[in-house]
């Protein structure tokens, strides 16, 4: 193996690792993701992402996880960042859904999404849900992730 092919082996490798790390944060669904982080991405602030300010972002956050400065993240690593995205979302769950802060969310307090995501599905809107039509949801959320 060449050296071109192993630096190219390893770039990817890099930016597919940065890009685990990055998941959650350039995808939160209807948190806004991509689009909450956009003028941070766009480091020439030219109201445009291109590919080079995509990748740099990403390896500077895989450098940011990368707490013991190795070159690779460790499980220890990611678990901090999971850990650490997950305190952040449970605050902010915690702050929306405990009116009374009380430090317990009871049953009236969580809004369930079940009549909207029902809603969704149900594309028919026969107030059945089908199997095909779970399918269908199902293949459309994996398409948007």
């Amino acid at each position: 193996m060449n050296k071109f092919t192993k630096s190219a082996i390893i770039g990817a490798l890099t930016v597919g690792a940065a890009s685990i790390a990055f998941a959650g944060e350039g995808r939160q669904g209807h948190h806004g993701g991509f689009y909450k982080h956009f003028d941070q991405i766009d480091a020439n602030a030219d109201g445009f992402v291109t590919q080079d300010e995509m990748t740099a972002h990403h390896a500077t956050k895989f450098t940011e996880k990368d707490t013991d400065n190795d070159g690779g993240l460790s499980k220890d690593e990611m678990r901090a960042t999971m850990m650490s995205r997950m305190e952040k979302r449970l605050d902010l769950m915690f702050e929306k859904k405990d009116k009374d802060n009380d430090g317990k969310i009871t049953q009236s307090e969580m809004s369930h999404k079940g009549g909207r995501m029902f809603g969704m599905i149900d594309t028919d809107g026969d107030g059945k849900i089908s199997k095909d039509e779970a399918k269908k949801m199902r293949k459309h959320r994996k398409t948007e992730g």
